[in-house]
């Protein structure tokens, strides 16, 4: 990490903005996850290679490149993009992978995630048989499971309306049956 921050300081490492008045970020750690943010040039793709080596180095463990990915903005030429794929030894990743059970979204849409949510909502409440559960039953499934799948993805993103009036109709679809 202090070779992250330093690199920083010394302009090797720009790291990202998330808005203008924001600070950079170089890094982010998790448990049992990094994610390193930095410009798409070869120069860049060597300091994240160096201390990446370090790391080895000095813990004795050894980087799998294949649980490791690395993903280019749009702008990003296919030359530039396979150059440092080819330093780091990382598989290329696209704007659809998942983290921590999301998509990583990219850009101001976020149609794809609450996609996903609806999808998810419907698969569930379509494999119910609400004409042999109790208005108990029901109410249980609910709020158990159509209700907490959209939860978790709340907690990171305001969901649209679009999207709350689908799965509300899945919802009131499901309760009142075919009748």
């Amino acid at each position: 990490m202090k070779n992250i921050r330093n690199d920083v300081v010394d302009n090797k490492i720009h790291g990202i903005k998330v808005a203008h008045k924001s600070p950079i970020i170089s890094h982010l750690f998790f448990a049992g996850d990094s994610l390193l943010f930095a410009r798409a040039s070869e120069g860049e793709g060597c300091r994240i290679h160096h201390i990446l080596k370090l790391y080895q180095d000095a813990s004795g463990r050894v980087v799998n490149a294949y649980k490791y990915g690395v993903s280019f903005s749009g702008n990003v030429g296919e030359a530039t993009t396979g150059r440092i794929k080819a330093k780091l030894g990382f598989r290329g990743v696209n704007n659809h992978s998942r983290y921590l059970g999301l998509p990583i979204v990219f850009g101001r849409s976020k149609k794809e995630v609450f996609k996903l949510v609806v999808e998810r909502v419907w698969k569930k409440v379509k494999g119910w048989k609400e004409n042999f559960l109790s208005k108990a039953g029901k109410e249980v499934l609910i709020k158990a499971v159509a209700q907490a799948i959209p939860a978790y993805i709340m907690s990171y993103y305001r969901i649209s309306k679009s999207s709350c009036k689908e799965i509300e109709y899945m919802i009131i679809k499901f309760w009142w049956g075919s009748k």
